[in-house]
Parts: C-alpha cells; structure tokens; sequence
C-alpha cells in the first residue's frame, strides 16, 4: 500500500509540474514581421513554463472578436484598430508599437520622386478612409495639392500590385514586404517616395509612424499581470534578435511567412521594427491618433483613447 501510495503520489505531482509549465497564450495576427518575435520566443522557450499558440489570420475584425470573447490573450493589428475598439468599450489595452516604418510609393517612372510629381496620375491606395489613406491625403494636404489634382484608386494590396503590373496604374502606396516583392518582380518599378521621410517633415524630423500595435486582453492580463509583463519583455528580446539577426530573421520568416529568405532581407532593411519606452510610445501615438480624429473621427471611434488605453 506504502508503495503504491507513493507512485500515485509522484504521478500526481508529475502532471502537476506539466500542467504548471504548459500554461497556453494564444497569440492571434495577420502574417507580418511584427509576428516573427513570438516565433522567435517559440524557438528559444521564452519566457519558461509558457506554451505560445499563434494563429495567423488576415481577418483583423474576426482576430479582435476572439480576442474580445476570451478565446485569445494578444492580438497583433493596426493602432486605429486597438484604438477604436477600446473607445468602443472592448476590454484591450495597447502594450506596445513595434512597427513604425512600412510604407512607401513605387513608381513606373523614376523621375518620381515627390507628391508633385503625381499630380495627374493614377495612384492606387489599399482602403477609402483607412490609415494609409489619411496618411497619404495629410501629406498632400501638407503639399498644397488638392485633392483631385491626384486620380486616387482605392485597391487591396494584391489587386493594386496587379493593377501595377498591368500598367493600369501609374504608382502605388505599398507596406512591405510587398514593396520588395514588387521591386524584384517588375523591372519597371521604382522606389519614389518614403512615407516616413514625408511625415518627418512636418513632425520635426521624427520620421518614425506607429503603424502597428501589440494589444493584450485586458481582463487576462490584470489576472496574470507578472505573466503579462513576462512576455512583454520576451518580445522585446525577440525584436532585438530580429535587428541584430537578420540573416537568421530571414530564415525565420520564410518559414512562417512563405516569402523568400532574400526578399525578406531587403524588405527588413526598409522596416523599422522597435520597441521604445512607454512615455515616448503614448507620445507619438496620442499625437497620431489626434491627427486621425482630424481626419476622421470614426477611424479612431470619435476620440483620442483615455490614459487606460496603455497597459
């Protein structure tokens, strides 16, 4: 009896060890290089005792659904996406910016170089009203070109590449790696202007845009608050390794993103992949998200998000 207590005894404990170091965090994303850190954390086991599921979907609005619900911890999107679901109540919090440099305009004729330059031509834009839109139109704005001066054409990443390549339109306004892809693909293609050098002109040279958000399920991370602040510094880690890496980054994200290692080399050295420090990351987003309200109100859910915004 002595004997057969004690194995139960071992057994017992054995499983729960395993079930104390397989805690699930269910990370949810589109497949972008802002994912490649968690993937990087997979590899190496961090942080211990944590057991990463990522699933990659380009449907952010479902992504944040299962995120508001419960059935996920992370969700990797845009900032006025983060933005608009908290100020419409959605229990999330920002608790980072980790890519501020994605955007640029490939042009078919390499004497463009400026937004002047486009002045009557067609210029293809992912979606009316979305991010890159208002960037684009603050810009121009910015330029004192009207509006109609240039023929806008609101197309999907894809289509707009394909509307390139067809020679329908005359440049587009592309995130990488798609710019990279294009760039190796169509000889004709041209880099003309970077988004973030235009931006920095008339925000004292801070050529930097928070395009995309780490946001954790507000409720779990309040339960779990020293494993919420655990893995935050593991992604931290893991976008270190990505910069300091990128031949073995390249490695990593053909793997996950089924892209060339060579692409994802050169789209890596267009892309600024950071995480600054929690004052400067509310500064710069507060700034941008007033600007978006400016611009329209429902693309941040009509306000600037309060200071709970920011885990």
């Amino acid at each position: 009896m002595l004997v057969i207590f004690i194995v139960v005894a071992m057994f017992l404990m054995e499983t729960m060890v395993f079930a104390a170091g397989s805690t699930t965090v269910r990370i949810l994303s589109p497949a972008n290089f802002s994912v490649l850190p968690f993937y990087w954390m997979q590899k190496v086991g961090e942080p211990a005792g944590v057991q990463l599921e990522i699933v990659l979907s380009p449907d952010h609005m479902r992504s944040l659904s299962l995120l508001s619900t419960g059935h996920g911890e992370y969700l990797i999107t845009g900032l006025n996406v983060g933005a608009k679901a908290y100020n419409k109540g959605v229990a999330i919090q920002l608790e980072n910016v980790n890519a501020w440099t994605l955007d640029y305009v490939v042009a078919n004729n390499a004497k463009v170089q400026s937004w002047r330059d486009l002045i009557g031509k067609k210029v293809a834009l992912p979606l009316q009203g979305g991010p890159l839109d208002f960037l684009v139109q603050y810009l121009v704005k910015r330029e004192r070109i009207a509006a109609d001066q240039i023929q806008f054409v609101y197309a999907p990443v894809p289509q707009a590449v394909q509307l390139f390549n067809l020679g329908q339109i005359d440049a587009a306004v592309l995130p990488e790696p798609s710019v990279t892809q294009l760039l190796t693909n169509n000889t004709k293609a041209n880099l003309a202007i970077d988004v973030q050098k235009e931006w920095g002109k008339w925000h004292g040279g801070e050529d930097i845009i928070p395009y995309v958000g780490l946001f954790v399920n507000q409720t779990w991370a309040q339960k779990n608050s020293e494993l919420a602040t655990s893995i935050a510094a593991s992604y931290i880690k893991g976008v270190a390794w990505l910069n300091a890496n990128p031949k073995q980054a390249a490695q990593l994200g053909s793997e996950v993103l089924g892209l060339p290692e060579s692409v994802i080399v050169e789209a890596l050295q267009r892309v600024s992949l950071d995480v600054p420090s929690r004052a400067t990351t509310k500064r710069v987003v507060d700034e941008h998200l007033r600007e978006m309200l400016e611009f329209s109100p429902e693309l941040v859910g009509d306000k600037v998000p309060d200071a709970g915004f920011y885990r």
